[in-house]
């Protein structure tokens, strides 16, 4: 079963990473902005399909060798566990890798072709967008972190009760395998990471309603309808895991109080559940809504702005990965190439939405 959880992850991490290209908006490739009248150019669409193609093969290749490996050499659990996480950051490491070569043929194509001449950059705003953007309230994610601080009452609560070893890991088969003595401090370390956890996504609902939109000249009615709806269900998706990682940690805490509710089926069961019903979602978030909502069919549509064409951003993505740009007031902007989210890295306060939260996390764990 150990085998078959992490064979699942490293297939999924392949696939999703292969068809990145395809959830991605057409006026974006391999973190390079393309024109709309280049988006189906054979030259990209070519581009696109061959790095589908090589990051799917090799992914697949090193899926049935681990297989092979796995099931053939029979390793104990902890040599498993070890090569399982090694050969899925070797896998996303050379996605990443082969990307980077893709980004740089992509930026000399479009400089050598001469995409952006006789073009005029115009930058299209909706001054009544923040009132249309219809977001999860973020009551639903406060009412989570009200129930872990509750957590942390009752476990203060119970303190006396508590065993003077809590267990602080649990091993492939849900048993304990790692214990910290008990102290004030370490009897709510796990609901302290879960509070922080819980803050960052709702600090990451709530930032998408300060940053900026940018609408396609094109089609300018299409492109406010997807930017809404993917924001929303950007936000459903972080209410989602919200839930899930407060009812899985809630129960491994819970069980550290009342030894009597703990069941090492459960214990496994449950992180499983969680990992695929969030790659479920996850896929389904991807394939169905895209990066800005590019694969929701709208109907409404605008006439092109002859010869005009969004601002080229180009000089402020590093790598088509890192947004540098000190006069965007913007913490969040949406990825370029992946779904979802990264941070103005010029912005002051994006090191500190970054830093705090995993400071915090690492000091906790540290401090057990």
């Amino acid at each position: 079963m150990i085998i078959a959880l992490f064979g699942f992850i490293l297939l999924f991490i392949t696939i999703l990473q292969a068809f990145m290209p395809k959830f991605l908006k057409p006026t974006e490739a391999f973190g390079v902005y393309i024109p709309d009248s280049h988006t189906k150019d054979s030259v990209v669409i070519k581009l696109k399909n061959t790095y589908t193609t090589v990051v799917l093969t090799f992914g697949m290749i090193i899926f049935l060798v681990y297989l092979w490996w796995a099931l053939t050499q029979k390793p104990a659990e902890e040599t498993l566990a070890l090569v399982s996480v090694g050969v899925q950051f070797t896998t996303l490491f050379v996605s990443i890798g082969y990307y980077f070569m893709m980004h740089l043929r992509m930026k000399r194509l479009k400089e050598t072709q001469g995409w952006l001449i006789g073009k005029s950059e115009v930058r299209v705003i909706d001054v009544k967008f923040q009132e249309k953007l219809k977001l999860i309230p973020r009551v639903l994610f406060i009412i989570p972190m009200f129930v872990t601080i509750g957590l942390i009452i009752y476990t203060f609560m119970k303190y006396d009760q508590m065993p003077e070893m809590i267990p602080t890991h649990w091993g492939p088969t849900g048993e304990a395998d790692a214990f910290s003595e008990k102290t004030y401090f370490s009897v709510v370390a796990l609901p302290l990471i879960l509070l922080v956890m819980q803050g960052m996504f709702l600090m990451m609902s709530e930032g998408m309603k300060f940053s900026g939109v940018r609408l396609n000249p094109a089609n300018k009615k299409a492109s406010l309808v997807q930017q809404l709806a993917f924001r929303k269900y950007t936000s459903l998706l972080a209410l989602f895991i919200t839930i899930g990682i407060t009812l899985m940690l809630g129960y491994f805490h819970l069980q550290t109080i009342h030894p009597e509710i703990s069941s090492p089926l459960i214990m496994w069961a449950l992180p499983l559940t969680f990992l695929i019903l969030t790659f479920a979602v996850v896929g389904i978030y991807a394939i169905k809504v895209g990066q800005s909502g590019s694969r929701l069919k709208v109907e409404e549509n605008s006439p092109a702005i002859d010869n005009k064409i969004a601002v080229d951003e180009d000089r402020y993505w590093k790598g088509g990965m890192f947004y540098l740009n000190k006069n965007d007031p913007s913490i969040m902007v949406e990825k370029r190439f992946g779904v979802g989210w990264t941070l103005n890295f010029a912005h002051p306060i994006s090191w500190i939405v970054l830093l705090v939260p995993l400071l915090l996390i690492f000091g906790i764990s540290f401090l057990l």
